[in-house]
């Protein structure tokens, strides 16, 4: 199901890429769009039950987005971390990339579930950059949940303005149950 999520945010930033040109000048988080967007594409590809900022199955918290698929309760956390690299044509101001990882590993132990899935949307990375990669490290040895570029993350190349362009990683992995 993770696939099927991060399919889906890169359809949508596919589709969106003159738009997402001011966020990404910013380093302005999209989160909020993004959900709206994504929940709309879940309804739309025949998943059930689709709501947002709702409680999660019996449970107390809320989360990004809740479905069903074939019977089966699904929730997702969306993030849209922004990193503190300078790139030409990007606004040099944002929070420290540490408290956007530390943010993405609450989000897998709040999920605490096996149907529940982190997805999120590393900005702007410079092209040809592998720096992030060092994150989703640190993401695994946290969580205890292997997380790779390969197997879950995908790049895509979005211009800045007429002269620049950047990365934005595309990254989701399915949660577990954590002992609490």
């Amino acid at each position: 199901m993770d696939r099927f999520i991060r399919k889906g945010i890169v359809e949508i930033i596919a589709d969106h890429m003159p738009l997402l040109r001011i966020p990404i000048r910013q380093k302005a988080k999209f989160e909020g769009w993004l959900k709206f967007e994504l929940a709309n594409y879940l309804e739309e590809k025949g998943m059930k039950n689709v709501e947002v900022e709702s409680k999660a199955f019996f449970r107390r918290d809320r989360t990004d987005i809740t479905f069903f698929n074939d019977g089966e309760p699904y929730s997702i956390e969306l993030k849209t971390p922004n990193t503190n690299w300078k790139l030409k044509g990007v606004s040099e101001s944002c929070r420290p990339i540490t408290k956007n990882l530390e943010s993405i590993v609450a989000d897998a132990k709040k999920l605490n579930s096996n149907n529940g899935i982190v997805a999120f949307v590393l900005f702007p990375v410079p092209v040809g950059d592998s720096r992030w990669e060092l994150y989703l490290d640190r993401i695994s040895k946290e969580t205890g949940i292997d997380v790779t570029k390969d197997r879950n993350c995908e790049v895509v190349k979005v211009g800045v303005n007429d002269s620049c362009a950047c990365n934005i990683v595309v990254c989701t992995f399915m949660s577990k149950r954590f002992r609490n």
